[in-house]
């Protein structure tokens, strides 16, 4: 039989609960009008775990009204941030300004001038109004582990121990994302060498000449049938591309106390109920073989990249910072394809289905068609929204953009018409800016579970 319900969210209060440990500023340094200036080098240029950082706080802070601005440059130390501070930092009128130096910093400098010059960094930094934050240097993916470490790791242990230690005498939000990482990315760097000659080995092996080509064939095989927990994390040792920064900005917003529920929604088949978390369900319907509502959440999940989610793999604590989850119990033991706004997302058995599916997990529904169900569009948007952002904000020397022009209005020689030219750009940018806001609102999505036919 059939049953029909509407049913509201929970109240406003048990939602206020649930998200109370993101309401105590002193966790996560974001607050309502803040403009976040995240001064470092060419990691942070990358635009990857930066962009990462900010589409997550549109993503779970949509109530909220702020701004990110990138001042990443290629090579720079603390002297040479220090030198660009006025144009390319205090230029934004800053709120919060993180700093991530100390790549580039360990080739000649000890720790305790590293430090030092932390401290006139935040001495600047306050001194424009803002309130600085402090991320440690990511590690070398070099296959270093902590206990081994030698050169340029050595020394960014170094610093990171120093920089927690100089924060909690500040008083300033620390996150050391090095520590964090340098043994999982070490763990992972020889099945991530292995992963890569793969396709060498398998045209080795068609080779009958070559001796003990039987082995190579054997071992491949027992590849395909059990591959080895192993992630390229892309890029290069000290630049790493998408997965490695998955997990760099998920290290960071973990550290600084970012958020993690985003919704659940827990839905008994048989008694035609639900309970709803943070998000508002209505339209309920239900039978011992199917299920039907519309949700609409509060907030959003983790927006991942698709180039970025093979991350997951050794990383499965990123999702820690979107548990977005459905639930369905009471329903007859069979097999079932979740449809969101229509679109088929998988295959799962009524077992899986009452254990609960975090929804983040659900990736592209089918690349080759470019068919998505409206999470995964959604998350692609606001990313997409984001980068186009800082497109327009662009870096130093590059012509046309935010940053290129701020050189020539806020030189030693003042120009005005750069100065015009910028007041234009700002324009843009805080459009820019709007857009993003817009692509991460919430909207109502629909939702089906319904047998799959023979099963």
């Amino acid at each position: 039989m059939l049953r029909v319900c509407s049913i509201a969210s929970v109240s406003l209060l048990v939602f206020l609960i649930t998200r109370s440990p993101a309401a105590e500023p002193a966790r996560f340094p974001l607050a309502d009008g803040d403009v976040w200036v995240m001064a470092g080098d060419s990691i942070t240029a990358q635009h990857l775990h930066t962009n990462y950082f900010e589409a997550f706080c549109y993503a779970r802070y949509p109530k909220l009204k702020f701004a990110f601005r990138n001042a990443g440059v290629g090579g720079h130390t603390i002297p040479n941030t220090l030198s660009r501070f006025d144009s390319d930092i205090a230029a934004w009128k800053p709120t919060v300004v993180s700093v991530e130096l100390g790549m580039n910093d360990a080739n000649t400098t000890p720790p305790d001038e590293f430090v030092k010059n932390m401290g006139t960094m935040v001495e600047r930094i306050r001194k424009v109004g803002a309130r600085p934050v402090m991320f440690s240097a990511s590690p070398v993916n070099d296959g270093t582990l902590l206990a081994k470490a030698t050169g340029r790791n050595l020394r960014l242990s170094e610093y990171a121990k120093s920089l927690k230690e100089f924060s909690e005498k500040e008083k300033l939000p620390y996150a050391d994302q090095f520590h964090a990482l340098v043994d999982v990315w070490g763990k992972n760097k020889p099945r991530e060498n292995m992963l890569a000659t793969i396709a060498d080995l398998k045209l080795a092996a068609s080779d009958d000449s070559l001796s003990g080509v039987e082995h190579l064939r054997a071992f491949l095989a027992a590849q395909e049938k059990a591959p080895a927990k192993g992630v390229n994390l892309a890029g290069d040792p000290v630049h790493p591309g998408p997965p490695g920064q998955l997990m760099m900005a998920a290290t960071l917003l973990k550290s600084l106390g970012a958020e993690g529920f985003v919704s659940s929604v827990s839905v008994d088949a048989e008694a035609g109920q639900v309970d709803a978390k943070g998000c508002l369900v209505t339209g309920l319907r239900t039978s011992a073989t199917s299920v039907s509502f519309d949700r609409l959440d509060e907030c959003l999940p983790f927006p991942i990249a698709d180039d970025a989610r093979p991350a997951l793999m050794i990383a499965p604590e990123v999702l820690e910072l979107s548990q977005y989850t459905v639930k369905i119990t009471g329903l007859k033991v069979g097999e079932y394809q979740l449809r969101i706004g229509g679109v088929g997302c998988g295959r799962f058995n009524a077992k899986q289905l009452a254990e609960g599916i975090n929804l983040t997990t659900i990736g592209s529904s089918n690349a080759k068609a470019k068919l998505d169900n409206p999470i995964v569009a959604q998350m692609r948007a606001i990313l997409a929204a984001v980068a186009e952002k800082e497109a327009i904000v662009g870096k130093p020397g590059m012509m046309g953009t935010w940053r290129g022009v701020a050189q020539k209005a806020f030189g030693p020689k003042s120009d005005q018409k750069a100065k015009d030219t910028l007041a234009t750009l700002t324009m843009k940018v805080e459009a820019a800016d709007a857009k993003i806001r817009e692509a991460a609102k919430p909207k109502t999505i629909h939702f089906d579970i319904v047998p799959i036919a023979g099963k």
